[in-house]
């Protein structure tokens, strides 16, 4: 069919190959609509940066996205929140790091989920049976990340250290 409306076959192939790209591209997409980035209650902040490992470093930045997951806590279901923040460290350099919670205005459960927040937080790892199926892949994981990196302030930015 695509011959008929072109001269030349070339033309049909290189519209039919961008039309299956297309389609592809569609087929592909996540169906869910995104969640919108709410602001971590700064309130909170302390409770969160409890958890470092290290006392020089800071937790500043932080936001939050509703997970579709659910926490399955001893049989008690909590809604999921995917929460990023920056960890500061002494010299001002930044590393985005991401947890899941059950709370995004009071203290709740809370575990490290991304690799940063793996390796610089002392919370529990994600993964475990109340968290078994929330992932850094989950739809609002990697979106919570791009909030913090929209809303850094300049002396944040990732290696590059505060001006005095």
């Amino acid at each position: 069919m695509l011959f008929a409306i072109f001269s030349d076959r070339a033309s049909a192939r290189t519209t039919g190959f961008a039309l299956v790209i297309i389609l592809s591209a569609a087929c592909g997409r996540a169906t869910t609509t995104p969640q919108p980035c709410l602001q971590f209650s700064s309130d909170l902040m302390p409770d969160l940066a409890g958890g470092l490992i290290r006392k020089d470093f800071r937790i500043a930045n932080a936001w939050a996205i509703k997970s579709d997951q659910m926490i399955d806590s001893s049989g008690v279901k909590f809604p999921a929140y995917f929460v990023s923040a920056d960890i500061i460290a002494p010299n001002g350099e930044a590393v985005p790091a991401t947890w899941v919670t059950t709370q995004i205005v009071k203290p709740g459960l809370i575990w490290s989920l991304s690799p940063q927040a793996k390796k610089y937080t002392s919370w529990a790892k994600a993964g475990d049976s109340s968290t078994a199926n929330i992932t850094m892949e989950n739809a609002g994981a990697k979106e919570s990340v791009a909030g913090v990196l929209s809303n850094r302030p300049t002396a944040a930015k990732a290696g590059v250290n505060p001006k005095p």
